[in-house]
């Protein structure tokens, strides 16, 4: 098949099977659009770059697909770069495609339109993988490659550039024996589960802490069914929310804090089993979690598993099939621990609940919880309540809480719940934002309108960047500089889209609201004053 460049890119998704892809067009891409315009993908237009590769994130997090982005050459990746950071820092397979000057220019700086000094290294230090298309026939081939690469073992962003000559340009290629990549799940080396077997037999109480890796492998049911088995208590990170229902008898959430109940328990503990987490700062104080000294580490990333928490036993494999390796191997040696009683963990997830921060302000997530049903998706933005609900918001299934981890951007929850809810048109999806997150990517709140993406957007609105402000409280003597918002009228700002707007001061009308709202083709607004400090 002979076909410009633009059509190579547009034909090549569709073989990956690509359904939906976030951009903006611009005239380095239009050579893109118009093959587009007679494809079966469909496109959504975010309002900035930055929004498109928010949504490729949020569609990729709930679905495990790659989320594709379409921008232009310098400004549209630069402003995608943000996104593009996130997706790297919590494993999200987004796949970006970008248009570049001609390649004799590149580099130059001669003043083309775009021109940027290196605009490949850019995305090379964002990315696991960033390359080229120097010829229309390199295309397909390469365009597949950025798609394995962000499915092979741990999910990653990649970013295929396409210059402008080869997009304008024309060549023979071949698509129809093009096939999409599939996830790459490997198994766990048996010698390794027999090591494994023998510790858990040498073991009394043991712990399973559970990271975004057994979401993304989706681990649920054999975790469940080995811990039941081992008598285990399940301990989980924040990407990890979800990997085992937090209503399960034997499951104690994100609860971890020093000195707390589940504190206690780790040092109670004589063997972990580690699935699919780095065992991040954040998530460990800074490694002050008091594992116990014995470890078993699963991580499907041979360069994350000695990282931190030196393992007595790494096993490098999928967590899932590593999880059901286990299990029959439990099975068929009859191995069965009492472990922890399920009565004293609920006495010490309670416990850990009542103390842990946020606490006064519970109620508000509790109220989102009762308006969602177990698979409703909740998108969090970095915002206090969000924090709050990272230890009080009950997660039930996989890839339904949402949290921008390890990049810790601002403008996260709006057009990542677009994305979501593009992805799973039948779930409940709810984004949760403070009022200066929202201001990041408001716009976005067009794209909602315009592809009727039917969403409540619940705004937390104190008026000020509230955990800087709380900062300068506490560690500046009350020094308040460069905190405190003007914000415009939320609800008027809705009504300026034509979708409805509410404010709401108790969390019973919040659930209501909610509920109301996810009745709709159309997004919500939902203000919901509250005060600072949070305490």
């Amino acid at each position: 098949m002979r076909v410009r460049g633009g059509e190579a890119v547009v034909r090549t998704l569709e073989r990956l099977g690509v359904e939906v892809i976030f951009g903006i067009p611009g005239v380095h891409t239009l050579e893109i659009y118009d093959a587009l315009f007679s494809s079966s993908i469909r496109h959504v237009l975010a309002r900035h770059e930055q929004g498109a590769g928010f949504m490729a994130d949020g569609y990729a997090r709930v679905s495990g697909k790659p989320g594709v982005a379409i921008v232009i050459t310098g400004p549209g990746v630069t402003n995608i770069a943000t996104a593009v950071g996130e997706a790297y820092a919590d494993s999200s397979p987004v796949v970006v495609i970008a248009s570049n000057v001609e390649q004799p220019w590149q580099g130059k700086m001669l003043g083309h339109l775009h021109d940027c000094k290196d605009q490949l290294g850019i995305m090379r230090a964002l990315t696991a993988w960033a390359e080229r298309a120097r010829t229309v026939q390199e295309v397909p081939e390469l365009l597949r490659e950025a798609f394995a690469r962000a499915l092979g073992g741990r999910p990653r962003p990649t970013h295929l550039e396409v210059p402008l000559d080869v997009l304008h340009g024309s060549g023979e290629v071949e698509l129809d024996s093009l096939r999409p990549p599939m996830p790459a799940r490997p198994e766990p080396d048996s010698a390794a589960i027999d090591l494994a077997v023998a510790a858990i037999e040498q073991s009394e109480r043991i712990v399973f802490y559970c990271g975004g890796g057994a979401v993304a492998s989706e681990a649920e049911r054999e975790l469940v069914e080995l811990a039941e088995r081992l008598g285990a208590a399940v301990v989980t990170s924040l990407q990890g929310k979800g990997a085992v229902p937090e209503d399960h008898p034997r499951c104690l959430g994100n609860l971890w804090e020093p000195g707390n109940a589940v504190d206690r328990l780790l040092r109670e503990a004589d063997l972990v089993l580690i699935f699919g987490s780095k065992l991040g700062a954040q998530d460990t104080g800074n490694g002050r979690m008091p594992l116990p000294e014995r470890r078993i580490r699963i991580d499907i990333d041979p360069q994350e598993i000695l990282r931190q928490y030196s393992p007595t036993l790494p096993i490098v494999a999928d967590a899932r099939a590593t999880a059901r390796a286990l299990l029959a191997a439990v099975q068929s040696r009859g191995i069965y621990r009492a472990g922890w009683p399920v009565e004293e963990l609920r006495a010490r997830k309670q416990e850990a609940l009542t103390q842990a921060w946020g606490a006064s302000h519970a109620g508000w997530l509790q109220a989102i919880r009762a308006a969602l049903p177990r698979d409703g998706i909740l998108v969090n933005d970095m915002t206090m309540m969000a924090y709050v609900g990272n230890r009080h918001y009950p997660v039930y299934r996989p890839r339904t809480y949402l949290f921008p981890t390890g990049y810790g951007t601002l403008g996260f929850a709006l057009p990542a719940a677009i994305g979501a809810k593009i992805a799973r048109p039948d779930a409940p999806v709810v984004a949760l934002v403070g009022d200066g997150g929202y201001q990041f990517t408001m716009q976005e709140l067009a794209t909602a309108v315009q592809f009727r993406v039917g969403i409540p957007i619940v705004i937390f609105n104190d008026a000020c960047y509230t955990a800087v402000k709380d900062e300068q409280a506490r560690s500046y003597g009350g020094r308040f500089i460069a905190v405190d918002l003007v914000n415009p009228s939320f609800l008027q700002l809705a009504e300026a889209y034509g979708v409805p707007g509410v404010r709401v001061t108790t969390p019973e009308h919040l659930s209501e609201e909610i509920v109301a709202a996810l009745g709709r083709d159309v997004p919500t607004i939902i203000d919901v004053p509250i005060e600072f400090p949070l305490g």
